[in-house]
């Protein structure tokens, strides 16, 4: 099924764009021709993300803002990526009481604990993961062996993330991301950090208690649930030392 805003209460779909603001967005201030503006700004992968743009983020962002100017998506094919900008005096009071900082994000950022209090965190990961989350599937030796992660500089948002998750059932670890090579005109490196989630029990556990807002992730998943079938079946009565020739069989 896919994902539908219209199934969520009005605090969900704002703690769903909070979420997503933690991820791939920001609120700017900037001044032009003698006036000062605060603007939102979210950008995703030209490529990638133009489904969820189209069927979750624009829908939500008309919904939350009401009768106001419906958004409009701008490519940046250039760039490789689509975002989204838009001014709200309203909405960027109810953000910035709950701590989400204008300009750069940085390392601080954390989930307020308003939405701990309203049962909303579940929509925050949903917002999380659909921008800077990823359903990464790798061989293992002869399957392939599926992990969900989420990568932010925010340590406090990972940890809150990673304990969340726990509290569901679903067991995560958190990492420091490791850098292969560090560019020297860059004189401030931050760390990265994040929860990374193993195996296909914890994977339907996702599905099932947090879910998938952005559709890329869905279809990879179902994805692989349709893998996984197959594969076992093809396995049945084979010797391991012959799992390497069923996986090439097997196609993801």
């Amino acid at each position: 099924m896919d994902f539908n805003i219209n199934n969520l209460t009005e605090d969900e779909k704002f703690a769903l764009l909070y979420g997503i603001m933690l991820g791939d967005g920001c609120i700017s201030k900037y001044k032009s021709g003698g006036r000062k503006y605060i603007i939102f700004s979210i950008s995703g992968d030209y490529y990638s993300d133009r489904s969820f743009y189209l069927k979750v983020l624009c829908p939500l962002i008309d919904s939350i803002r009401k009768n106001k100017k419906p958004i409009k998506i701008k490519e940046r094919l250039g760039q490789g990526k689509l975002e989204i900008q838009f001014s709200d005096k309203e909405l960027v009071t109810k953000f910035t009481k709950l701590g989400f900082p204008l300009g750069k994000k940085g390392t601080k950022l954390k989930i307020p604990k308003w939405f701990f209090q309203k049962n909303l965190v579940k929509q925050i990961i949903q917002g999380l993961f659909a921008t800077d989350g990823s359903l990464v599937l790798t061989k293992n030796p002869n399957k392939y062996y599926p992990r969900l992660e989420v990568h932010l500089i925010a340590p406090k948002v990972i940890n809150q993330t990673n304990k969340f998750l726990i509290s569901k059932n679903i067991a995560g670890k958190v990492y420091e991301c490791k850098r292969n090579k560090i560019d020297p005109r860059f004189k401030i490196v931050q760390k990265k950090f994040r929860v990374q989630i193993n195996g296909k029990e914890n994977l339907l556990l996702f599905n099932k208690k947090i879910g998938f807002a952005n559709p890329k992730h869905k279809e990879k998943f179902l994805n692989f649930l349709r893998y996984s079938k197959e594969y076992d079946k093809n396995i049945l009565g084979i010797p391991c030392n012959k799992h390497n020739f069923i996986r090439n069989k097997v196609k993801l």
